[in-house]
């Protein structure tokens, strides 16, 4: 067999991605369990693709994004079956 050698660069490069994949499972766990998989799923990747190409410098960062993304609470817009509260709606106009 031949023998396997590796860069500093490509070396590198291996060790940010496997960073970058173990930091992006955060998001995916909590994506998992908040129902939010699509959300996880695009945080291991960019987490991931970061860590390849820039370390923890993007990695960790990304992690902390898609995470805070998939625990973030929803904005609720009130009700808008209210329409006796409005005068000018076109239901409740007066001519």
């Amino acid at each position: 067999m031949d023998e396997i050698r590796l860069s500093m660069q490509q070396a590198t490069i291996i060790l940010g991605g496997a960073i970058g994949f173990l930091l992006g499972l955060i998001p995916l766990i909590v994506g998992i369990f908040k129902r939010k998989i699509k959300i996880g799923i695009v945080g291991l990747l960019v987490a991931t693709a970061g860590g390849a190409l820039a370390g923890a410098i993007i990695s960790i960062p990304a992690m902390a994004v898609f995470t805070w993304l998939i625990l973030r609470k929803q904005f609720i817009a009130p009700d808008v079956s209210d329409s006796q509260s409005d005068p000018d709606t076109p239901e409740t106009k007066e001519n």
